[in-house]
């Protein structure tokens, strides 16, 4: 642009009469100087568009062969800056039409320019122009945020279907932007109440912050997140839509979860340890006197008696045993290992329990091949905790077991599902703390030490259950 007290302008046009009478007209206005270029031609004036030197350009209607409509569509080609006036000697209504439609800022009839009507047009071109790039650059701006956020941002109608979504949903929930397109927010609850209590904040409120909600991606893996929503009006039809930001907290949430399973692992490793000690002491000193009194009371009346002495205390020694075993982090001997192949121990070994219950375990593994890196005897037991609850909690001789996997890019996914009696509301935040269980002499280690496992593998475990129709445990691992 030139300097604010003189502005250049591009005037095309082929009749040189009416070139002598504009420079007349140009001349007399006394607000700014001006600064004038003409061109009597097409293909001269297309040169000096490609310059793009000018503040504003008038461009003649006929042009011999091709006319000035035709030059305004070459110059919004281009990229060209500057505001653009169609000149023309007679008034038409379509013309003025569709010069505004290609991009023209004003349309002027020759015969009705004076000094007055060519400086307003001048100064209102300019200052629109000036403000159309203003909102592009501001347009941009906020595109740029929109498609660079790392979280979901969203507009959907006011029935909650997307009519824009940013690059984020697609690595947040697997679908592609056109597929994202097609579809309803409700789609992504895991609760779909909560999705109607969303809208009716919105709808009383016309924003809501900071909603807590599970949604699920393609493969139905949940996704912890934060979203907040807002209504939003067009100024042009009153339309009103909905805006929204979907913040994924899965990992923070996962890393709470660890953290507290960490700290609870820690403490009851404590406990173990205090245990043992406070009473492997007297144990070793009821051994040693049973030993001594075996000497001193000979006799096969006193044998029985002594055998169960022995055989309790030798119970009880093993019990802390095992109680500090699964209380100490696993030391890791990983190596590559076919997850099929672990799968397949593991269902080897339950495979007794299983067939004394007459229960079926069925599977579907899709990843014939699929390597990870893990120690192969620690996650066997991992998925054979796992699956032995499953096998104690269906039914016996109707019950069925199902093992699946699938995968993603970088994720493989081990899915056990049973048919049994579901984990009850109250027990739901509990299942992998230690010591909690609700089995008749169960200590309420297993799913902990899973847990603690499937953690160090830098895995992720969860579930989801229902009473009177089962439970199914999911298992994430990294891809080798």
């Amino acid at each position: 642009m030139g300097q604010t007290n003189e502005i250049k302008v591009l005037l095309v046009e082929d009749d040189e009469d009416d070139y002598i009478i504009f420079k007349d007209i140009l001349r007399e206005i006394k607000i700014n100087t001006y600064s004038l270029t003409w061109v009597n031609s097409y293909k001269k004036a297309y040169e000096q568009v490609q310059k793009n030197e000018h503040d504003i350009y008038f461009f003649d209607y006929l042009l011999g062969a091709k006319t000035g409509l035709d030059l305004l569509q070459e110059c919004v080609k281009a990229g060209v800056n500057p505001p653009i006036i169609i000149l023309t000697g007679l008034g038409n209504q379509q013309t003025d039409l569709k010069a505004m439609q290609l991009g023209a800022v004003d349309y002027l009839v020759k015969d009705d320019i004076n000094v007055e009507k060519l400086e307003r047009s001048i100064r209102y071109s300019i200052e629109q122009n000036k403000m159309l790039k203003r909102l592009k650059s501001s347009e941009t701006k906020f595109r740029s945020i929109f498609e660079n956020s790392h979280d979901v941002i969203y507009l959907s109608d006011k029935d909650g279907n997307f009519i824009d979504i940013n690059e984020s949903a697609e690595r947040l929930f697997g679908y592609s932007r056109g597929e994202m397109l097609t579809m309803n927010i409700a789609g992504l609850f895991e609760n779909k109440r909560e999705c109607e209590k969303l809208n009716e904040q919105i709808y009383q409120k016309g924003h809501y912050s900071g909603f807590e909600v599970i949604l699920l991606d393609k493969i139905g893996n949940k996704k912890y997140c934060t979203l907040t929503a807002n209504k939003q009006r067009t100024d042009e039809n009153k339309k009103v839509y909905y805006q929204g930001i979907i913040h994924d907290m899965t990992i923070r949430k996962k890393a709470e979860r660890d953290s507290i399973a960490a700290e609870k692992l820690a403490i009851a490793g404590k406990i173990a340890r205090t245990l043992a000690h406070e009473v492997r002491n007297p144990l070793t000193n009821i051994n040693l006197s049973v030993e001594q009194l075996e000497e001193y009371i000979a006799g096969e009346n006193h044998k029985p008696y002594f055998e169960i002495i022995k055989r309790n205390s030798k119970r009880i020694n093993d019990l802390i045993t095992e109680l500090i075993e699964n209380s100490k982090p696993a030391a890791l001997n990983e190596a590559l290992i076919s997850i099929q192949t672990i799968l397949q121990n593991t269902i080897e070994l339950a495979k007794d329990r299983a067939e004394l219950k007459n229960i079926k375990i069925l599977t579907d593994f899709s990843l014939l091949n699929e390597k990870i890196i893990a120690d192969e005897a620690s996650l066997t037991i991992a998925f054979l905790n796992i699956l032995i609850n499953a096998i104690e909690a269906v039914r016996e001789n109707t019950g069925v077991i199902k093992i699946s996997t699938g995968s993603t890019d970088n994720k493989c996914y081990i899915a056990i599902e049973d048919n049994g009696y579901g984990i009850e509301e109250i027990y739901r935040t509990k299942i992998f703390e230690p010591y909690f269980t609700n089995k008749y002499n169960g200590m309420g280690l297993g799913l902990a030490a899973s847990q603690s496992i499937i953690n160090i593998h830098k895995g992720t475990i969860d579930f989801e259950t229902e009473l009177n129709k089962g439970t199914k445990f999911f298992v994430g691992l990294n891809k080798y």
